[in-house]
């Protein structure tokens, strides 16, 4: 048995289905064996980006990691962005960075470079195989650091004359299968019992849930411990759908990326019970929301993320899941009244929001072009199943007011908020759940930095609708240039994106008028192939936003 041979058999073994990249010289024999064995999908990608913004989509809502594979330094760094997206968004991936010889290596031949150094900083786990007896422990420890803990990026670098040595059979383990979370972390009870004392006191608590809840598929346990307090639910972008935005309860997201009614619900608190988040800036908006007399109850299953941002009055370290049920328990043996002001403060913070609401989608400057409102009141009419990817830029704001309830079915790149993600996303989402619709909203500037994907997404049949924001300029952009004087270099031109669609053997349509969109959608959707939906929007329309960062400004 090859190298290659046992490498692949750890990961198949594993349970990994989902694998991508672009072959190149060094990653041929894993691309090979993949093909003999016929127990993965390989999707082939036109760039390294998207595979790996493909198999952070399919980690997301799976919670198995996928395998990128990528060819030396070149594809490394082509795919930098996408692993990069991933592993600051918390995803269980594997990347297997196949180099040229050891030689090579060692005297800077061509194609050669440190795989290791360009993402040292944001990847969870690097190896480096240096011998054949190394490299079956190398992919066993990367897959567990892959889903163990807080999940993220676990690297594999092997030279080509290492991957085609011959190996044996003897001394080769049976793999282990993997799955997110691989390890729960509970939580001490004495501190569960203070968190408990906090929240019985609390008049208006309110629960802030980030992505660790959704690695460790803490939903029902969340639904019950908000109903429990009858207290008001405000997502991270990580954590949409892991409670169902159908319950009146779970009020959306706040922060950067937020809406102002529903960072009310943090503003007014006198408690924050924040499970499974770290606190971050994009949920904040960088301290802005955090009342600051209110304790703070502070969950997540990495120790140092406690009192990174803000010090919590108690820090606990626990699987979001864990955390839940255990708290659930304590709170069920002595149940806390619900006082009817905090009924009242709840309801009326949902009713904030949906006045807030129904108001931005019926404003609308009749200048007769197309408006994001329009798009926005059809894609709310869609089926709560449905999954979405955005795009970095203005567009990508709106994706928050459309109500999600599967977890994981908002797919953005969030810490990152890198361009080029969404339709690697799309593809992705459509490979882990073929059988949910996936719309994709997508900035023209964005579609533009990975256009020879189409063809990936037609050829691979992932049948998801892109719609295409078409301002012919970077909208977020061109208003932070012009805050400073003359503008450069944010505006640009645009193919037809409908006729392009058709030569790529996709679907094309064009919405250039009010009142044509949700036709063009239904038609789409209705169509059951990959399309493209090519919106000539109001390029002076932007999103309403919640507090507006300093950098914003």
């Amino acid at each position: 048995m090859k190298v290659y041979e046992a490498v692949l058999d750890q990961l198949l073994g594993a349970g990994l289905t989902h694998f991508a990249g672009m072959v190149g010289s060094t990653s041929a024999p894993y691309a090979s064996a993949l093909a003999a064995q016929n127990q993965a999908r390989y999707v082939g990608i036109r760039h390294e980006q998207v595979a790996a913004a493909i198999l952070d989509a399919t980690a997301r809502l799976t919670g198995q990691p996928g395998c990128l594979m990528v060819h030396g330094g070149s594809g490394l760094l082509a795919a930098s962005l996408g692993i990069g997206s991933a592993a600051l968004d918390c995803t269980p991936m594997v990347v297997l960075s196949a180099t040229q010889e050891r030689k090579a290596m060692e005297n800077g031949w061509w194609q050669t470079l440190d795989v290791q150094k360009p993402v040292a900083d944001f990847v969870k786990f690097q190896t480096r195989v240096e011998r054949p007896d190394q490299a079956v422990a190398a992919v066993r420890d990367a897959l567990r650091e892959s889903v163990s803990g807080k999940p993220g990026v676990a690297q594999i670098d092997i030279p080509i004359d290492v991957s085609t040595e011959e190996l044996g059979t003897d001394n080769v383990p049976k793999p282990v299968r993997v799955a997110t979370p691989h390890i729960r972390s509970f939580p001490d009870p004495t501190l569960v019992e203070e968190a408990a004392k906090l929240l019985r006191k609390a008049e208006r608590p309110v629960l802030l849930i980030g992505g660790g809840a959704n690695y460790s598929g803490a939903g029902t346990a969340l639904i019950q411990l908000a109903e429990r307090m009858g207290a008001p639910v405000v997502n991270s972008p990580t954590s949409r759908g892991v409670l169902p935005e159908s319950n009146p309860l779970v009020l959306g997201c706040a922060g950067i990326i937020g809406y102002e009614p529903v960072g009310d619900a943090i503003r007014e608190a006198d408690l924050v019970l924040a499970i499974g988040s770290r606190l971050s800036d994009i949920q904040t908006s960088r301290g802005e929301l955090l009342p600051a007399d209110a304790p703070i109850i502070q969950v997540d299953i990495d120790a140092v993320a406690l009192g990174k941002e803000y010090p919590p009055m108690v820090g606990i370290v626990s699987d979001a899941k864990a955390f839940a049920d255990a708290l659930n328990e304590t709170l069920e043996a002595d149940p806390p009244p619900i006082p009817d002001a905090r009924r009242h403060w709840t309801a009326s913070l949902a009713d904030r929001y949906t006045v807030w609401r129904n108001a931005w989608l019926a404003s609308s400057p009749g200048n007769g072009q197309v408006q994001p409102q329009e798009i926005v009141a059809a894609l709310c009419r869609q089926p709560p199943e449905t999954i979405y990817t955005h795009g970095a830029g203005d567009h990508g704001f709106y994706g928050f007011m459309t109500p999600v309830d599967p977890p994981g079915a908002h797919l953005v790149s969030t810490r990152l908020g890198a361009m080029g993600c969404a339709l690697g996303l799309a593809m992705g989402a459509k490979w882990a759940r073929p059988d949910q619709p996936v719309i994709t909203c997508i900035g023209d500037g964005d579609l533009m930095l990975q256009l020879g994907d189409l063809e990936t997404m037609a050829r691979e049949r992932l049948n998801a609708v892109l719609i295409v924001f078409n301002n012919f300029r970077l909208g977020s952009q061109r208003k932070r240039v012009e805050a400073y004087g003359p503008v450069i270099g944010v505006d640009h031109g645009n193919p037809d994106f409908a006729k392009l669609a058709e030569l790529f053997d996709c679907r094309g349509f064009r919405v250039d008028k009010p009142g044509q969109f949700a036709d063009a959608l239904k038609d789409a959707l209705a169509s059951g192939e990959p399309s493209i939906i090519d919106v000539i929007i109001d390029p002076e329309a932007r999103p309403p936003r919640i507090t507006i960062s300093r950098e914003a400004r």
